[in-house]
Formats: C-alpha cells, sequence, structure tokens
C-alpha cells in the first residue's frame, strides 16, 4: 500500500473538515438526509398497511348471503391436518370465509362434521351425507 491509499475513516476526517471550511452538505446533513428518507418511506409502508388492514374490516358476509337452503351450497374443503386422532379440517364458502372445525362440530350454515380423513371429510345436512375431498364438487352419500 502506498501513500497515495487513504484509510476511510481518514477520508472521511477531511470531507468533513473540508465541509466546515465551505457552504457544502456535510456527512451529517448527507445521514440526517437520508435518515429522513428512511423515516418518510417507513411512514408511508405503514399507511400502506393500515388502509389494506381498514379495507378488510368492511368486508362483512352474513350467513344468509352464504348459505342456502339445500345441499351445501359453495362449501369447498381446503385442507385436513393435524395427528393421531387430532384432525382439523378447514373449509371455505367463498374466498373472504374460512372456518376450521373438528368430527362433531357445526360449521356456517348448519352442516356437521361427522367424519375427517387425510383425503375427504364427510358433511352432514338436513339428513344427507356429503363427502368433501379436494375436488371442487360434492359428492351425495344416500
Amino acid at each position: 500500500m502506498g501513500n497515495n491509499y487513504l484509510p476511510p475513516l481518514l477520508f472521511a476526517a477531511l470531507l468533513l473538515l473540508q465541509g466546515e471550511a465551505c457552504a457544502s452538505p456535510t456527512i451529517g446533513d448527507v445521514s440526517s438526509s437520508q435518515q429522513s428518507t428512511i423515516m418518510l418511506k417507513s411512514a408511508l409502508e405503514r399507511a400502506r398497511i393500515e388502509k389494506e388492514i381498514n379495507d378488510m374490516k368492511d368486508v362483512k358476509v352474513s350467513a344468509s348471503d352464504l348459505c342456502t337452503s339445500k345441499g351445501i351450497g359453495m362449501l369447498s374443503l381446503k385442507a385436513v391436518y393435524g395427528v393421531g386422532n387430532q384432525r382439523y379440517a378447514s373449509f371455505y364458502y367463498n374466498a373472504s370465509s374460512t372456518i376450521e372445525a373438528q368430527e362433531g362440530e357445526r360449521l356456517l350454515c348448519g352442516e356437521k362434521v361427522k367424519s375427517i380423513h387425510l383425503d375427504l371429510v364427510e358433511i352432514e345436512k338436513d339428513s344427507v351425507l356429503y363427502t368433501l375431498s379436494g375436488s371442487s364438487h360434492a359428492i351425495i352419500k344416500k
């Protein structure tokens, strides 16, 4: 390393001293400006996220909009998970209405979860047994 090499710390100190001698921005000014920019970007991102959360709160779905008098309507099986006999099923009526249940529990429109298997779930409504699987259509068991 020759005499032309200045360590970064020495270089910064020279710039700082030079900045005091003239009216050009100092390292402190640049740092302050960068900090202000970061704070503004952070505030903008926070406002964007708060708006998204408020928009989500405005989405209200009533059971009468989702439930049908016959059958299980648009009820679909989203996932089955659990360990051993502690199995849960996740269902959805539409993109904004998801519900989870275990065997024996009732869903939003009065459907009863009869059994949960790894590849299918049996649902009962109005004494009719339906089988939900990964497909988009329920199969009626007689």
